[in-house]
């Protein structure tokens, strides 16, 4: 079996993590995989571990007729992304081969011509919750969907470096570290951290806040910051590539979506044992249980948000309960190995199918 992953999106972020880690599952059960992406760090990255890559221009026209091409070397084609999709299904008209799209987003797709017509190629739709599954219910044939978890990399643990954390927690000067892992769009809504930062940093004086990710609404983040007098204790520090480090060195790990399909990053958080709240966004509520593994708040409720950090940042026993109950949960349900196990029954699917 060959299986080509077609992934358009350049940076690198939850979704180019969790493609990667299937591949290597795919490859450890010997199953030939290949990722189609654009010259970026999911390429790199690649190209690093000796993933078979086929590369990407950008351009869709350039990038369709690739497919259309690469495409019959493989048995089925896995877009990962939207654009992805796109591509994948117009290619599918020329290389013929099964589709599947990875769904990550818990928002309704476009009614429009194009998208059904992407979704009616589509042979499998994978949905890493239910949260997202429910979005697709009467637009997408039920017999096409499947739910399959995304998951966190079992040895993240290992992979934490505890002089290089110790080194990060110093550079704070021993504050009480208030962070989040997130891109810095409109979806992650940041603003609505900061604003809770600004209601927190009023009662307690030694919390610093850290966002660690980028992304187009920097500029705006920091004005907002700005206005709001606490630019020495909210920090945007950018994409860190050893952000295990950066989590594991948080007192608090802090999720203020309004959208989220589903969360690595609340899922990295557990495993190292980073107590969390998160908001009530699609797929988290699949993750945490609310005042058992973590507290689970309002979308868009900023003093909620804040009444939630400073109650943890005062109740360091809660904080080791909520830690407790998600590291056994994270174990038990989110791993790569199940994950990797999930997606070989819907390729052996197709594959009969196709026969």
């Amino acid at each position: 079996m060959r299986i080509l992953h077609v992934d358009t999106e350049k940076g690198f972020r939850g979704g180019e993590q969790q493609l990667l880690w299937l591949v290597e599952g795919l490859i450890k059960n010997g199953i030939d995989s290949a990722v189609a992406t654009v010259k970026d760090e999911l390429y790199n990255r690649c190209r690093k571990k000796g993933i078979k890559t086929v590369r990407l221009t950008g351009n869709q026209l350039t990038d369709w007729l690739r497919l259309a091409k690469e495409g019959k070397n493989y048995d089925i084609i896995h877009a990962h992304t939207a654009k992805a999709l796109n591509i994948s299904a117009l290619a599918k008209k020329i290389n013929k081969k099964p589709l599947i799209y990875t769904r990550r987003v818990d928002y309704k797709p476009k009614n429009n011509i194009f998208t059904k017509f992407k979704y009616r190629l589509s042979d499998v739709v994978v949905c890493v919750s239910e949260a997202v599954k429910d979005t697709l219910v009467g637009f997408v044939d039920s017999k096409k969907l499947r739910v399959i978890y995304s998951i966190t990399d079992p040895k993240l643990e290992d992979s934490v470096d505890l002089k290089r954390v110790e080194k990060i927690r110093n550079s704070y000067k021993g504050k009480f570290i208030v962070g989040t892992a997130a891109a810095l769009t409109k979806q992650k809504n940041i603003p609505n951290l900061i604003e809770a930062a600004s209601m927190v940093l009023k009662q307690a004086k030694d919390v610093v806040f850290i966002v660690a990710g980028e992304g187009n609404l920097k500029e705006q983040l920091e004005k907002q910051i700005k206005s709001l007098s606490i630019e020495d204790r909210f920090f945007l520090i950018g994409f860190k590539r050893d952000i295990q480090n950066y989590i594991k060195a948080f007192d608090l790990f802090v999720l203020a979506s309004d959208n989220e399909g589903f969360s690595g990053a609340i899922l990295n958080a557990m495993i190292l044992k980073i107590p969390v709240i998160v908001t009530d966004a699609g797929g988290a509520r699949e993750i945490v249980e609310d005042n058992k593994s973590g507290f689970i708040v309002r979308k868009r409720d900023s003093k909620q948000l804040a009444d939630a950090i400073l109650k943890l940042y005062r109740e360091p026993n809660l904080r080791d309960r909520f830690v407790d109950n998600a590291y056994k949960i994270v174990k038990e349900k989110f791993s790569v190995k199940k994950m990797v196990e999930s997606y070989i029954i819907v390729y052996n699917e197709l594959m009969e199918v196709k026969k």
